[in-house]
């Protein structure tokens, strides 16, 4: 989620790289479950020795998400969001207990939703490496029925991680960024931001990296795994971003001009659900449409470190 001011501002909006085409409905693999039933003790992310779990969240119905800040603020890209500390729920949704961030629409030209960053921080030591976890899915609502996040127009979700102080001098490390645009194909990202002064990216967006073509956003009742694995060998840092177990993007320092990866961290874990930007020639205000609303579930999301 690129943190930008307006003048600053530079997106590179590439439609030539189309996803797979939108179902009409995306209708949820089970229904919604009542509370009082049996409570998740772990997450389905599990990963065996060497890898020790530095952080989890389940994300259990009831939770008040004390591991997390619930920001209350105006989104940085876009004059049509703000964020309110109470939309970040824990809601049972397809047969999970999840984290629920969703829109709503104030009026014309204003949308509420929300935002979340950890207490938990994180930055490879020499010779680790950490593993980043989250089951995500994005889905919208007309009334009662369900539609895919691809036949909606103005959504921008994201899951990264970064220190948002001096930002971006701590780099910035995004694992999904998510833009709809229909009737044209949604389009989804990985991406990187790094400066040595606060305020000012040097990268531009010369390190975002398109999920290929063949994601399909509908594929697996809507759910993917999302991971960064960070990591640090003999002094030298790389970033691989992957979705699904596919690798997406490889980042070292190499991958952009006045990138340092060294300089990055310590991270806390972003969650949020933007509508709109600042650049109507990115995203036009007059054509966004979320319908009843978008939603982004998350099942759960964990940290793993190792030796390596």
């Amino acid at each position: 989620m690129k943190k930008l001011n307006l003048l600053a501002l530079t997106v590179t909006y590439v439609l030539g790289l189309g996803f797979a085409s939108c179902a009409d409905d995306v209708t949820p693999a089970a229904k919604d479950q009542s509370a009082n039933a049996s409570t998740k003790t772990s997450t389905s992310k599990v990963a065996s020795t060497p890898w020790v779990k530095q952080f989890e969240d389940t994300f259990d119905v009831g939770s008040s998400l004390s591991q997390w800040t619930k920001e209350q603020r105006a989104d940085y890209n876009s004059w049509y969001c703000d964020y309110a500390s109470s939309v970040p729920t824990t809601q049972w949704r397809d047969g999970k207990q999840c984290l629920e961030i969703k829109t709503t629409k104030l009026s014309t030209y204003k949308y509420q939703s929300g935002f979340i960053s950890s207490h938990y921080q994180y930055k490879p030591e020499n010779n680790t490496e950490y593993m980043l976890s989250a089951n995500i899915k994005l889905v919208a609502m007309d009334g009662g029925n369900y539609k895919s996040f691809t036949q909606t127009y103005g959504a921008w979700p994201a899951f990264w991680s970064v220190q948002q102080n001096a930002w971006p001098t701590k780099g910035e490390i995004d694992i999904m960024e998510g833009y709809s645009f229909a009737p044209n194909s949604s389009r989804f990202a990985s991406n990187l931001f790094y400066g040595t002064s606060s305020g000012t990216n040097q990268l531009g967006n010369s390190a975002e990296r398109n999920y290929p073509g063949n994601f399909d956003i509908n594929a697996n009742g809507g759910w993917h795994l999302y991971e960064s694995f960070w990591k640090m060998k003999d002094n030298v840092v790389t970033v691989t971003i992957k979705v699904d177990n596919v690798t997406i993007s490889t980042y070292t320092n190499s991958s952009a001009g006045n990138l340092n990866l060294n300089n990055f961290g310590p991270h806390s874990i972003i969650f949020n659900l933007n509508v709109g930007s600042k650049d109507s020639n990115f995203i036009d205000p007059n054509k966004i449409n979320l319908f009843s609303t978008v939603m982004m579930w998350v099942d759960d999301v964990t940290v793993y470190k190792r030796p390596i």
